[in-house]
């Protein structure tokens, strides 16, 4: 019993660090692919939410008549500004034909996608700090002349903790726990929510239909950069471990 507990707790380990390695690889990449913005505006559905509710903005006009290469550069520009401590934000800008040029973001969206670029700089350190256990763990294995715990064990491993997890929903309660965590995450406060006619950013993003398309994009770059590194660290450990005994021998 205390040997499966082990082989759990280690395989725990590894699949933890490995998935958050998995996590921030897939990001980078949706970063510098703009989160398929693109993509997601003509088959997502967001062009059309666009049209419908650009023209309903109580604080902006003319935003329905931008073209989608002008929503596609805002998009990065709002992506890059996030990334960079929200250097920017307040001199993004728009202009279409018998408008004046206008800013995109209201001084509430800035305030709010400032905090997500606070938030950003949190989890880039958490990925920094697990990559280093993954690391750590790695080189214990190499040490202790040990393979990676086996793909079972580490779903096993990851199945318990998501079960851990739903049960304390469970008891927490998912209201309390969805209000909590924005406390945690945001400043008291702070505003999060935008209705379509107040904010161009949640328009132009279809907020939250946009996020539920990265979010489905964001899993399956994350289950193939996990099945990468559970197959390159495996080979790793074996080639390493063949030329030790080789070299002893």
């Amino acid at each position: 019993m205390n040997s499966l507990i082990k082989e759990l707790l280690s395989a725990g380990t590894f699949a933890l660090t490995s998935c958050f390695l998995a996590f921030g690889l897939s990001w980078l990449v949706l970063y510098q692919l703009d989160f398929s913005y693109g993509r997601w505006h003509d088959v997502g559905g967001i062009g059309n939410a666009i049209e419908k509710f650009g023209p309903q903005n109580y604080y902006r006009s003319g935003f329905a008549d931008t073209t989608k290469e002008q929503r596609e550069q805002l998009f990065q520009q709002i992506s890059y500004s996030v990334h960079h401590d929200g250097n920017g934000l307040e001199s993004i800008v728009y202009k279409v034909p018998g408008h004046p040029t206008q800013t995109l973001l209201t001084e509430d969206e800035v305030i709010h996608l400032n905090d997500v670029a606070h938030l950003i700089n949190k989890v880039e350190w958490m990925l920094v700090i697990s990559a280093v256990i993954w690391l750590l763990v790695m080189f214990y294995y190499y040490k202790a002349r040990l393979k990676p715990p086996s793909v079972l064990y580490q779903c096993m491993a990851l199945l318990i903790l998501m079960a851990l997890f739903v049960v304390v929903l469970i008891v927490v309660g998912p209201t309390k726990a969805f209000s909590q965590m924005h406390e945690w995450v945001f400043p008291p406060g702070n505003p999060w929510f935008f209705y379509y006619q107040q904010s161009l950013m949640s328009t132009m993003m279809w907020a939250p239909v946009l996020f539920g398309w990265i979010a489905a994009q964001w899993a399956v770059f994350t289950l193939v950069f996990f099945a990468c590194i559970q197959y390159l660290s495996s080979r790793f450990l074996r080639y390493i471990n063949q030329s030790v005994t080789k070299a002893v021998d």
